[in-house]
């Protein structure tokens, strides 16, 4: 990696996880160039953290002007945060009163892990019903109260509440290939008859969200989900790091590791592992549940690509899940014919 690239991973792993780091002398252009990235990526607050946690570094010298603008932008980032972290316990309390049994997933349920949430890639609300009948009323009082509320598909409720994107999920997650996803939907509903819940704190409220391993399983699926449509998103691969940091005591990390090879997912696993310790400042210890590479070429090419933000090349990713590539180029396909012939 070039200087730029590794003073941008020094300053992620300094902010996101308190990681002591040594910064290299850089120029005001090559600092420029490390803050585009991180608001192209949705990092850029965390990148900021960082700046803070080696201030006392000789190298540490942000322009000016730089700094300034960076500062800013993170107040009106934790203002922003706190009146859409309002809403959204709003959101789940209202739910939660017509019995409706709302299950908040990532990324909100991630970001309150972060030591400031305010500074965490938010985004759309993404809320799991776990019985239909109440996935089909919380549906209901979407189109009552919602904004633009369409139905996606079957299982997916799209619409706007106080300006902030709300998906309804029948389904918490839906694989492409059939075979993988009757796996995938037996081993939720399993782990839910289980008990595999946990909770999170938004805004004062207790909020209902999905335990640790399944979480941590979800989290991977996102990413598998990501990487072969747009190519390897960077602050998922945080978010993943933040859960093994906060919540890795909690993991039952061998029915992690059953539920990623009975899904086929044990290549994309290994390439989270290879991210999160290669870039990610992660030992092999922290990540147990799979076998980390070694490879200096291809963490340059990781780091290039995860850079890239959805402009790198997919296809090389298609091989650490075959079957949901091709499942899933298969349902695309179909897809857009369904559409020409409409």
């Amino acid at each position: 990696m070039n200087i730029t690239q590794r003073n941008f991973f020094r300053l992620l792993r300094a902010g996101a996880f308190g990681n002591e780091e040594g910064i290299e002398p850089m120029s005001a252009w090559k600092w420029r160039q490390v803050f585009a990235w991180g608001q192209k990526l949705g990092v850029a607050p965390l990148l900021y953290d960082g700046v803070e946690r080696c201030s006392s570094q000789f190298f540490m010298q942000l322009p000016a002007e730089l700094d300034e603008r960076l500062r800013l932008e993170c107040q009106e980032t934790e203002q922003h945060y706190a009146e859409e972290s309002a809403d959204v316990a709003e959101l789940l309390s209202l739910l939660g009163q017509w019995q409706m049994r709302p299950v908040l997933l990532d990324p909100w349920g991630t970001g309150c892990l972060y030591d400031r949430p305010s500074h965490h890639h938010a985004g759309q609300v993404n809320i799991f019903f776990p019985f239909d009948t109440q996935g089909q009323k919380a549906d209901e009082w979407a189109k009552s109260h919602g904004e633009d509320a369409r139905a996606v598909n079957s299982h997916i409720m799209r619409y706007g509440w106080k300006g902030l994107g709300v998906e309804h999920r029948h389904r918490m997650f839906v694989l492409s290939n059939k075979l993988n996803n009757m796996t995938l939907q037996d081993i939720i509903k399993q782990e839910w008859l289980d008990g595999g819940t946990s909770h999170v704190v938004i805004d004062g409220q207790r909020i209902e969200t999905v335990g640790p391993t399944l979480y941590m399983l979800m989290s991977l699926l996102s990413i598998v989900k990501t990487t072969l449509n747009e190519g390897p998103a960077l602050w998922q691969m945080v978010d993943m790091g933040m859960l093994l940091r906060r919540q890795g005591d909690r993991v039952d990390f061998v029915k992690l590791q059953d539920w990623i090879e009975q899904l086929h997912f044990t290549r994309m696993a290994q390439l989270v592992g290879q991210v999160l310790t290669a870039l990610l400042g992660f030992s092999g210890d922290e990540v147990p549940f799979t076998k980390v590479e070694e490879g200096g070429g291809k963490v340059e090419s990781l780091a290039d690509d995860l850079i890239a933000a959805g402009r790198g090349n997919t296809s090389k990713y298609l091989r650490y899940a075959p079957g949901e590539s091709i499942s899933n180029v298969v349902a695309s396909l179909t897809h857009s014919l369904g559409n020409v012939e409409e």
